[in-house]
């Protein structure tokens, strides 16, 4: 599905809304897709995408930025939409119903026209030079690369979650035997041959996405780079310990879930 020179383009199904000032028609195909999924991130979207989009511009990449929007309902999209017409390199993909990140994600993949995906939170959590470490490393040959944060960067989250982060990663290696380590990171790469392979064969949308990539890529034999990466937490959770077990609890299903699916498959 094309979506060159396209504004307000919208799928028959009305799922979703892509817009954008045409940027592929002035600078041409892409040579990698940044992929931002987001949800209610108004207090800080606008600063950081303009940070992203002129760090960006300092390179010698071609580049495009997508930004897929799981139906924010605090002013994201409106604040987005008031980037685009000075922001060429960036689209923004609106969805009319929730869909959890993995599936926002899912979406943008199909749309994308760099010939490498990079898949990055908004809140700017790692440092922009990866980026650019990633694009050459799959630019290079390597099929899929991921973010791996070290221990020490981890605790800027806070103990309780650094242990939650922990046991799940154990857990998955127990399940699965990925050899991986962080799983969760959300600073990720892949060409985009592979990208288009692996989301059509998974299932999440949510909390364990991440991680099915992962899975899926090892039962396919598909080789995985990790990179440590610079990383420093910059959301603040503090009091919501109840939430992030809860989380846990459902990740936990889900693993178990994902186990059974793949014995099946």
């Amino acid at each position: 599905m094309s979506v060159y020179g396209l504004e307000g383009f919208k799928e028959s199904s009305r799922l979703f809304c892509l817009s954008s000032s045409a940027g592929r028609v002035k600078y041409g195909k892409p040579t990698f897709s940044l992929i931002i999924p987001v949800f209610n991130e108004a207090n800080i979207i606008d600063k950081n995408l303009r940070v992203i989009d002129d760090f960006l511009k300092s390179t010698s990449l071609h580049y495009e930025i997508i930004v897929c929007d799981d139906c924010s309902s605090d002013g994201t999209y409106r604040k987005v939409s008031n980037l685009l017409m000075g922001r060429p390199n960036i689209l923004l993909l609106r969805f009319n119903r929730r869909l959890g990140k993995g599936g926002t994600i899912k979406k943008a993949i199909d749309l994308a026209g760099g010939g490498a995906i990079i898949v990055m939170d908004v809140d700017l959590s790692v440092d922009l030079s990866y980026v650019v470490r990633f694009v050459n490393i799959l630019m290079a040959g390597s099929p899929i690369v991921i973010g791996e944060r070290s221990i020490s960067d981890r605790f800027t989250q806070g103990f309780f979650r650094v242990f939650l982060s922990l046991a799940y990663n154990i857990f998955v290696n127990l399940l699965f035997r990925t050899g991986v380590r962080d799983h969760q990171c959300g600073f990720k790469g892949f060409r985009i041959d592979v990208a288009k392979l692996l989301v059509s064969k998974v299932f999440s949308n949510d909390f364990v996405f991440d991680t099915e990539l992962i899975v899926k890529a090892r039962s396919l034999g598909i080789p995985i780079k990790a990179v440590q990466v610079k990383w420093c937490e910059k959301r603040m959770d503090g009091g919501r310990n109840l939430r992030w077990v809860k989380a846990a609890f459902i990740m936990m299903r889900d693993l178990l879930i994902l186990k059974l699916r793949s014995r099946v498959v």
